[in-house]
């Protein structure tokens, strides 16, 4: 005998609450033939869910062994309670809520109906929580869900060895400039009318994706070939030339993209993003606003690319630790703060160096979760310190911000949430930025560093006199530390050593505190000290150590 059940659910475009009674089994989707196909034209239902976030069939309702069974049958994934499954059965039952694409739907026995068909359902445990698989900014899944998609086509690879789908990334190459001249609320408004403009030309069953920043990528399963493929990313390409309106104003973009297609080798799913990507470094290289496919030997060499996909777990998988060095007051000679630097112990090659993992997780995007977590763990570090050694001179940690980071319109709220949830008092955390950075964007960096002023951060000039040195710009830039570059300390002769009194000189008339990074000898100590230099960090002190034996140093502070 049948099984009947009662369905209500929300519909996004109308507000309005549908409800249904169903005869198990329960096929969802957009494609009735597919439906059909996939109960095998058994007596049921066909439940039509319109959203282009809804797979051709999505996921069914099948009764197994005298219990209910919910079938995840989509490439992006089913909900059930919260919870994302790909491609595997869950158990269901009377109350349970499960979500489709935007669709979130309850399930009941029959006479549990809602008093009224315009009834709304309240909020449920099945919405998907921003950032975790979709980007709040432009509405689009996001790296998570990416990848999600990567792991189930990999996966069926295995079975499915004629598969064929393409990955596409996407860089923007002009976003800056759009900030920098329109603002980043207009930057904003671009890349969701990107996103709806890659929605647009998408065909059922292809997915867009915001990675982050100005990075999308695309995953083409409609394809019939290789050649479709290609045509569809270069109607893409000519999609995103033509001019946006924003705030009645044009704004003009270019885009370089790389695709890798499903025949090439990869030994992890995450490679087929990895060779997107380089194709489309090939496509910068080569003027920007080009496609390239991707061919073996584009990419870095093998260890390169291993570490590429090693690093995006290197977080979950406690590889990553920081480092402090203690930042010294040439006049009092005790500890004031610390520089957090972060390092990455590789489980089978050992310490990575600090440029090359730096180098890779700006490359990959990486450095947006890695910065975080670094500003997090730095700032939990800082008030367990300052509890700990409350008779220590109020002490402060620098965290360093990558450009990539800084064009992050969600920095100051990723800041602001930091500083709350750990407590910490916003005038004890600095931010190092180099000078090259605010330089070349010194609008919006004026922007974005007087925001975080009122937040009572304090922002560092860093690597200065190794840059532009615009003298008359650096006045206008809401900053409050000069950190001067250690290549101008290393060999402090008579022309170094009036490069370095002028720039004491000029930050003192600016009001503005000066950091000489690079200190290893008594002799260099001394001639900064005489020339009113107040702060200093270099191997003379201390190299940068772990937690354990920055500790040992608050606890018996050297005096220098």
């Amino acid at each position: 005998m049948a099984v009947e059940l009662q369905l209500s659910w929300e519909d996004p475009a109308t507000s309005t609450v549908e409800q249904r009674l169903v005869t198990v089994p329960v096929a969802f989707g957009r494609d009735e033939q597919a439906m059909r196909t996939a109960i095998n034209d058994s007596e049921g239902t066909l439940v039509v869910l319109p959203h282009k976030q809804v797979s051709r069939c999505h996921a069914l309702i099948v009764g197994k062994e005298g219990e209910l069974e919910l079938v995840d049958k989509s490439t992006n994934g089913t909900f059930l309670n919260g919870q994302h499954f790909l491609g595997t059965n869950r158990q269901i039952q009377d109350g349970d809520r499960f979500q489709i694409g935007p669709y979130k739907i309850a399930l009941s026995t029959i006479g549990t109906l809602p008093p009224s068909p315009s009834m709304r359902l309240p909020a449920d445990s099945t919405a998907v929580l921003p950032g975790v698989y979709h980007d709040s900014l432009t509405g689009l899944p996001n790296r998570n869900m990416f990848m999600s998609l990567l792991q189930t086509l990999w996966e069926r690879l295995t079975v499915e060895t004629s598969l064929l789908f393409a990955v596409v990334h996407l860089d923007i190459d002009r976003l800056q400039q759009v900030n920098d001249s329109l603002g980043y609320r207009v930057g904003d408004k671009l890349l969701a009318a990107i996103a709806r403009r890659l929605r647009q030309r998408l065909a059922p069953g292809d997915t867009a994706v915001r990675l982050e920043g100005d990075e999308f990528a695309l995953l083409l399963e409609s394809v019939a070939n290789t050649e479709d493929a290609l045509a569809l990313a270069e109607a893409i390409q000519r999609d995103l030339a033509a001019a946006f309106t924003l705030e009645d104003k044009e704004a003009f973009i270019t885009v370089s993209m790389g695709v890798a297609f499903s025949h090439v080798p990869v030994t992890q799913p995450e490679d087929w993003l990895r060779f997107a990507r380089a194709a489309t470094n090939r496509a910068k290289h080569l003027g920007r606003g080009r496609l390239e496919i991707f061919r073996p030997g584009m990419e870095d060499s093998g260890n390169r690319l291993r570490l590429e996909t090693d690093l995006s777990r290197a977080i979950e998988r406690g590889e990553l630790s920081l480092r402090y060095q203690p930042i010294v007051s040439l006049i009092s000679g005790q500890i004031v703060g610390f520089e957090a630097l972060v390092r990455w112990h590789h489980p089978e090659t050992g310490w990575i160096p600090s440029d090359q993992l730096i180098s890779i997780a700006e490359e990959t995007g990486l450095i947006m979760p890695i910065g975080l977590w670094v500003l997090r763990t730095a700032c939990q570090q800082l008030c367990q310190w300052q509890m700990r050694f409350p008779h220590a001179h109020p002490l402060t940690v620098s965290v360093n911000v990558s450009s990539k980071q800084f064009i992050q319109t969600d920095l100051v709220a990723q800041i602001t949430e930091v500083l709350q949830k750990t407590g910490l008092p916003g005038n004890h955390l600095k931010l190092e930025l180099t000078e090259s950075l605010l330089m070349e964007s010194e609008e919006a960096a004026i922007a974005m560093l007087s925001q975080l002023r009122e937040l009572g951060v304090q922002i560092l000039m860093d690597d200065f006199g190794t840059g532009y040195s615009n003298l008359a710009r650096m006045r206008t830039l809401p900053t409050d530390v000069l950190k001067v570059d250690k290549s101008l300390i290393q060999s402090l002769d008579d022309q170094n050593l009036a490069f370095v009194r002028g720039i004491v000189a000029l930050a003192h008339s600016l009001g503005k505190t000066v950091v000489v990074e690079g200190i290893e000898t008594q002799d260099q100590l001394a001639q900064l000290r005489e020339m009113g230099c107040a702060y200093g960090q270099g191997y003379l002190f201390s190299p940068p150590v772990d937690v354990a034996e920055a500790e040992a140093l608050l606890t018996h502070p050297p005096q220098w």
